[in-house]
């Protein structure tokens, strides 16, 4: 992660009009994606175009469904059709869908491309990781979803560049599911213990405002997902700023899954850690 200015600084804490800057900070144009093998390129991924849903909720009662849009913003789909949105963006490259009407939102920053909570609906319960002088204590139940945050920071240096960070996991059908937002460091003992061991994990990848390719590999290597999914670095959509996600895909059992969606059991979870590249919106 490199050092930021004071003025990069203020662009990235700043609101209303400050968005634009963010966005051209955090996006821009370029080109991630590839590969299917140990030491994939993720060079040359093609956005996805009318994917289908992976998990029949109500039917599928030992799977989740999850939908890559671009950036940090999945879409969480429990077996009993619980909703969870993670990490919503505004409009920084990246196609801004209509409002999902989901039954709940997580926020891990409050920066303008993860915070897009309008996008959650009128029925989404927002839950979100910071306060305005601190973390939430994020503990909470909807349906079938249990949602818990984790507190850790946005740099290296406690917060003092870029701000704090909230980590969320996410349980459902024996599933541990951790969605480490703008995360910008190592994880120490406690907070790699209050995340605990999970199976599936989506971990910042680009660099500059994050953890780089090496940090996330590390980071991943300490929780010990199944499953990784790389987030928040160049595409041909947004991310100028960003470094692409090869350096995190190097040396890894590499899935590029060709769609924007994933179904995920636990019963079918990969033997060793595997990285899955999803296309985006």
């Amino acid at each position: 992660m490199r050092k930021l200015t004071r003025r990069d600084f203020i662009v990235l804490t700043a609101g209303g009009a400050a968005a634009a800057a963010v966005a051209a900070a955090c996006g821009g144009d370029d080109e991630d994606g590839g590969g299917s093998t140990p030491g994939a390129t993720a060079a040359g991924m093609t956005p996805a175009s009318g994917a289908s849903p992976t998990v029949d909720a109500g039917t599928d009662n030992g799977a989740v469904g999850l939908r890559w849009f671009g950036q940090s913003m999945f879409l969480l789909t429990s077996p009993a059709g619980i909703t969870v949105l993670l990490d919503p963006f505004n409009d920084i490259g990246y196609t801004v869908p209509p409002p999902l009407d989901t039954d709940a939102a997580t926020i891990t920053h409050e920066h303008p491309d993860h915070n897009n909570d309008a996008l959650g609906g009128s029925t989404a319960t927002v839950l979100r990781g910071l306060t305005s002088d601190g973390w939430a204590d994020i503990d909470e139940t909807v349906g079938d979803v249990r949602v818990s945050s984790v507190q850790t920071y946005h740099d290296d240096t406690q917060g003092s560049q870029l701000g704090r960070n909230a980590a969320f996991v996410i349980e459902t059908v024996g599933l541990r599911i951790a969605h480490l937002g703008d995360l910008g460091h190592m994880l120490d003992d406690e907070q790699a213990a209050a995340i605990g061991g999970v199976d599936v994990l989506m971990v910042p990848v680009g660099g500059t405002f994050t953890l780089d390719g090496a940090g996330a590999t590390t980071v991943a290597e300490q929780l010990g997902p199944k499953m990784v999914f790389p987030m928040h670095y160049q595409t041909a959509a947004a991310g100028g700023a960003l470094a692409n996600a090869d350096a995190f895909l190097a040396g890894k059992t590499v899935q590029q899954v060709g769609s924007t969606d994933i179904r995920i059991a636990r019963a079918e979870l990969p033997a060793e850690l595997t990285a899955f590249v999803l296309d985006y919106e």
